[in-house]
């Protein structure tokens, strides 16, 4: 009886051919024409815009006269200006104080909110109702508010006796900037709040388990558990928030325009200024001189969120 022996024959490779899509490969030509109104709305609303506004700032442009290009002079009469070196300081102490105020409230809130309330749902709710509110409503009841003849704030702080006269708070140059800057904070708030309240609830709860059975308190939790595991949230939230801050016009311009004086100029009011007596080209100057301060503050935050991860 024949046997029949078995040989292992060796596998052999085929080696598949891929072919890598080129600029031309067809799927790339789709995706290019799935793109093209994108790209287009970007080009016209933003690139285009752009481009305008730096040609404009190295120019004299005027309304009704022709531009002359005058390279960096717009930007080194800003320099010498000191109206514009006021509104550069006021953004900053504005944007600053805003900034501190909205991280300081919304995490509290947001902590809080996290608790087991009654009605949380209610509450959380309720939190949101000044975001949700348009800017061009809450600022004019916050100017309202504000007004030393009708004005809550003042007819509360006499009944208590805090104040023998009514105060206008955005008529003082001492209380313009800090009534301001309270009536921003209570109109951002909400926004961190719910971010952060979004990102607690993301940590795992098995991480305070742990922690408390090893004893540590509420405090030591919070710092070593809730703060690292929202930290990105933050980072990302400071970000976008920031830099709304720092092209924040409605808030001051609804409330005192800028006044009394030159108490609450900011440097997009002070462009604004300009561009309302048609000095266009060093309006198109004073509003650029913001972007390279928000460019630096990205590329730092975006730093740090890249070393985190």
């Amino acid at each position: 009886m024949a046997t029949v022996s078995e040989t292992s024959t060796p596998a052999v490779k085929v080696k598949k051919s891929r072919r890598r899509g080129g600029i031309f490969d067809p799927t790339s030509i789709l995706g290019y024409f799935m793109m093209l109104p994108a790209m287009v709305v970007l080009i016209l609303f933003f690139a285009y815009p752009l481009g305008f506004e730096i040609y404009s700032s190295l120019t004299d442009m005027t309304l009704g006269n022709d531009a002359k290009f005058i390279g960096f002079d717009n930007y080194g009469s800003l320099l010498a200006d000191p109206e514009f070196l006021t509104a550069a300081k006021n953004s900053f102490v504005y944007v600053t104080a805003v900034q501190l105020g909205k991280f300081v409230l919304g995490l509290g809130i947001a902590i809080l909110l996290h608790q087991k309330l009654v009605a949380r749902g209610f509450w959380r709710a309720v939190v949101l109702v000044p975001y949700a509110m348009p800017g061009f409503v809450a600022y004019l009841v916050w100017k309202l508010f504000y007004n030393p003849d009708v004005g809550s704030l003042n007819i509360i702080l006499t009944k208590i006796g805090l104040i023998d006269a009514p105060i206008a708070f955005l008529g003082d140059r001492d209380w313009a900037m800090p009534a301001v800057i309270f009536a921003t904070i209570w109109r951002g708030f909400p926004f961190w709040a719910i971010m952060f309240l979004a990102a607690l609830q993301a940590v795992p709860k098995e991480l305070y388990e742990a922690a408390a059975v090893d004893g540590a308190n509420a405090w030591q939790r919070f710092k070593n558990i809730s703060l690292p595991g929202i930290r990105p949230v933050v980072l990302v939230v400071f970000l976008i928030s920031t830099i709304n801050t720092i092209n924040s016009f409605e808030a001051i311009w609804l409330t005192t325009a800028g006044g009394p004086s030159d108490a609450t100029v900011i440097l997009p009011i002070f462009a604004y200024r300009g561009l309302t007596s048609f000095n266009i080209g060093q309006s198109a100057a004073a509003a650029l001189s913001l972007v390279p301060v928000a460019l630096i503050f990205t590329y730092f935050i975006l730093k740090r969120m890249k070393k985190d991860q």
